[in-house]
């Protein structure tokens, strides 16, 4: 059984495309299934070497201009890019799109169309809304809805009328969006994060509580809020201390600096790391919190889910994000997260403080939350291998697809 990985946006360590393909490449090891991956065209070597990456597609959603005409040049281009992608590794049994769009099946759409014997078993994750920096029902994506719903009925034809295509949304919400414009069955699941699931809660200690925050310093991600919030926390706690890490280079806020600058004039009393962190330097960042900040915008993760929140349920770690996103409605509901009322840099504060008062009871059903948790990524990819296997069974029929998926495609 062979299976393959195909994310454009794999790119450098870190981040949540390179943690779900080191993820999910973990998992189908311990299934006996190497799984390499098609990624960037601009993957740096750490990355090609550590994930068996073959840079590949010359754009990812990150890159869409989203104008008239945008989309078919799009997919024109990353159907060339997987084609040769597919030349060098052959077409797989399964193949895993765990950063899917539409013009990503639409690309893999035609390649299967030119497949003739090909009936692989496709698990993709939506984790955007049509436009990756609005909301899923804004009103100016309509002409985006129309190419997901053009781009998924072909790869349902192309895939035994959807029956070998399994999707899924981290958020019921997103789920529910795609469901009704895709007419297709999208389940519900986290997707493949750094993080094993039932890892032990990390050890407290009566020094003074750390808040932290963490990820690419992208615009919706709200660090623009974060120099004021921490001067009204510390004025009212200053035993706090804050451990920041966000990236600028190479994102869409990368004007933002002086957030930085600003943040670091507070001195010992907040860290601040701006570099690429490793896979063992995210959790440690993580492991060393008391209480992780998601200040993202509400109106665009209105429906989104987040990687980094997995994690943080993942590691019994009480969460402070604005009302209003569906990632974070769990930790909500659960008694281990603390919502923002107003998104600025008051709601953020204020949110904070109650959190830091409530420090205990927060960890407590945090811990609660995390025994719950039941990240059965294992199982999912054991399914699909088992049903992506069928075509290995003696006969003509899968003689001849064992002979075709080595062939170039």
């Amino acid at each position: 059984m062979k299976a393959l990985i195909v994310d454009p946006g794999v790119r450098s360590l870190g981040g949540h495309h390179y943690n779900a393909v080191q993820r999910l490449q973990r998992e189908l090891a311990a299934l006996g299934v190497a799984a390499p991956c098609l990624g960037s065209a601009y993957a740096e070597r750490d990355v090609i070497d550590a994930l068996a990456c073959h840079p590949t597609f010359r754009r990812s959603v990150y890159g869409r201009s989203y104008t008239a005409g945008e989309f078919d040049a799009s997919v024109a281009q990353t159907a060339d890019d997987l084609a040769g992608g597919l030349h060098r590794h052959g077409m797989a049994d399964l193949l895993i799109l765990p950063c899917g769009d539409q013009v990503l099946a639409a690309a893999l759409a035609q390649r299967l169309a030119r497949a003739w014997l090909a009936r692989p078993v496709v698990l993709l994750w939506l984790l955007y809304a049509p436009h990756h920096l609005k909301a899923a029902d804004d009103p100016t994506t309509t002409d985006l809805r129309t190419e997901y719903r053009k781009a998924f009925a072909t790869l349902k034809s192309r895939t035994d009328d959807g029956h070998r295509l399994r999707i899924y949304c981290e958020t019921t919400p997103l789920a529910d969006f795609y469901r009704d414009l895709l007419g297709l069955e999208v389940g519900v699941r986290p997707s493949p994060g750094l993080v094993a699931p039932h890892r032990a809660a990390h050890t407290k200690t009566d020094r003074a509580p750390v808040v932290a925050c963490i990820g690419f310093a992208n615009r919706p991600k709200g660090y623009r809020l974060l120099p004021h919030a921490i001067a009204h926390v510390l004025a009212e706690r200053p035993d706090v201390r804050f451990a920041i890490h966000g990236i600028v280079k190479g994102s869409d806020a990368e004007g933002d600096q002086p957030v930085f600058d600003h943040l670091r004039e507070f001195g010992e009393r907040v860290t601040v790391r701006q570099d690429v962190l490793s896979a063992d330097d995210y959790l440690a960042w993580l492991a060393k919190a008391d209480l992780l900040l998601l200040p993202y915008d509400p109106e665009i993760y209105r429906s989104r889910g987040l990687g980094v929140f997995t994690d943080a349920r993942n590691l019994a770690l009480p969460i402070v994000a604005p009302a209003g996103c569906a990632f974070a409605e769990p930790a909500f509901e659960e008694g281990w997260g603390v919502a923002m009322r107003t998104y600025d840099g008051r709601g953020l504060s204020e949110a904070m403080l109650i959190a830091l008062g409530r420090l205990p009871t927060l960890r407590a059903e945090a811990g609660r939350a995390a025994a719950r948790s039941d990240d059965d990524l294992g199982a999912l990819l054991r399914r699909a291998a088992d049903d992506a296997g069928a075509s290995d069974a003696p006969g003509v029929r899968g003689f001849l697809h064992r002979l075709h998926r080595r062939m170039a495609i």
